[in-house]
């Protein structure tokens, strides 16, 4: 028969050895003076102290001890408490013990909230400061409605770097951003890539800023205008976002966190010209419009029948009223993608821009193409 194992000696008395403050040191994290400090505290007393020479000797099981004492101390938890969790685990109560560590938690969480709101109010009478002297404007929004505003003309921003020049001399650089204005009682986003040209707007919280003749404005880079949308869109759609247009710089207060960044330089292109139409006049329905524009091509036709409008049988236009207009289905696909549920289109003919609006928080125009025959 096999012998039956019989434990080492070793193994059963490593429970009753003591160990040196070094050792509990090693194993705890804690260093020997702070275990001596503990010790002259009450918190963790060694299980021997030598009479003669003062050498301190702990029981193995309070290198678990020390171990949460070492943890508790490092997120801040006051002796007292330190000391009630350390008898409530030894005595084997570790639901009371954890419930003093959850209430230390809910402390941290609180005094973190309480900080973050200071930081706030710091961050605003620094931007103050920072302001004086020059000519600025300091708004506030609702973080959904900017998120929605960025969102509804990101779509038409010029893709690729901030070009400085273009062939037909062209500055191209402010049509790799996006124009942020201050106008009456709102704050307006615009974009374009001069064949489409988005509009949002964000209510102004308070009285106007600025006025809808004089209005204060930036073109800022799309990336910029990303991190902002981002931020807010992670916060309550009431909350506060605090915008800030100088000369040379934009600045987002979006909850505590400063977003600066030196606008795009360069004149933005006179949107107001395009817009100035009365959008609503000749409005069509366009519901369902997206799901049937074949994308994969040039361009697509567009006839206004019984009140909505649709898809042209043949992508040609001219005298015989195949196509009211023609587009960039793509370009319109994007545009009707940020329109929202109920899309209105309005068509001037077949040469003026097409205008696309809806129950977002913009609306865009989309520049007609020329049939495809002809650009050959």
């Amino acid at each position: 028969m096999p012998a039956t194992p019989v434990p080492a000696a070793d193994d059963a008395d490593d429970a009753d050895r003591l160990l040196t403050i070094g050792e509990v040191a090693r194993q705890s994290g804690l260093t020997a003076s702070a275990l001596r400090f503990y010790d002259r505290e009450d918190v963790l007393v060694p299980a021997d102290v030598d009479a003669l020479t003062g050498y301190r000797r702990y029981a193995v099981a309070q290198v678990r001890a020390a171990r949460l004492l070492a943890s508790l101390r490092r997120v801040g938890m006051p002796l007292a408490e330190v000391a009630l969790v350390l008898d409530e685990d030894a005595r084997g109560a570790s639901g009371a013990a954890a419930d003093v560590v959850t209430a230390h938690e809910q402390r941290l969480v609180d005094g973190l909230a309480d900080a973050r709101r200071e930081i706030v109010r710091t961050l605003a009478l620094l931007a103050e400061r920072d302001l004086a002297g020059t000519e600025a404007c300091r708004v506030g929004v609702r973080a959904g409605d900017l998120a929605a505003a960025l969102a509804a003309v990101r779509f038409a921003v010029a893709p690729g770097e901030p070009v400085a020049g273009a062939p037909d001399g062209v500055d191209l650089r402010v049509l790799t951003g996006i124009l942020v204005e201050v106008c009456g009682a709102e704050v307006r986003c615009v974009a374009t890539d001069r064949y489409r040209l988005a509009v949002g707007w964000a209510i102004v919280l308070g009285p106007p800023a600025a006025s809808p003749d004089e209005p204060v404005a930036a073109v800022v880079p799309v990336g910029w205008a990303d991190r902002v949308a981002a931020a807010c869109a992670a916060l309550a759609v009431d909350a506060e976002v605090v915008l800030e247009l100088r000369p040379g710089r934009s600045v987002a207060l979006v909850d505590g966190e400063l977003l600066a960044t030196p606008v795009l330089p360069g004149s933005f292109p006179d949107y107001r010209s395009i817009v100035a139409e009365d959008p609503g006049r000749g409005a069509v329905d366009a519901g369902g419009l997206q799901a049937l524009l074949p994308v994969e091509r040039q361009t697509v036709g567009l006839v206004v029948r019984d009140g909505s409008v649709h898809v042209a049988e043949t992508s040609g236009a001219g005298t015989d009223g195949v196509a009211d207009v023609l587009v960039d289905p793509e370009f319109l696909h994007e545009a009707l993608a940020v329109a929202g549920a109920r899309p209105t289109l309005v068509l001037d003919g077949p040469h003026r821009p097409l205008a696309i609006r809806g129950d977002g928080a913009g609306f865009s125009v989309l520049m007609p193409v020329a049939p495809e025959t002809s650009r050959r």
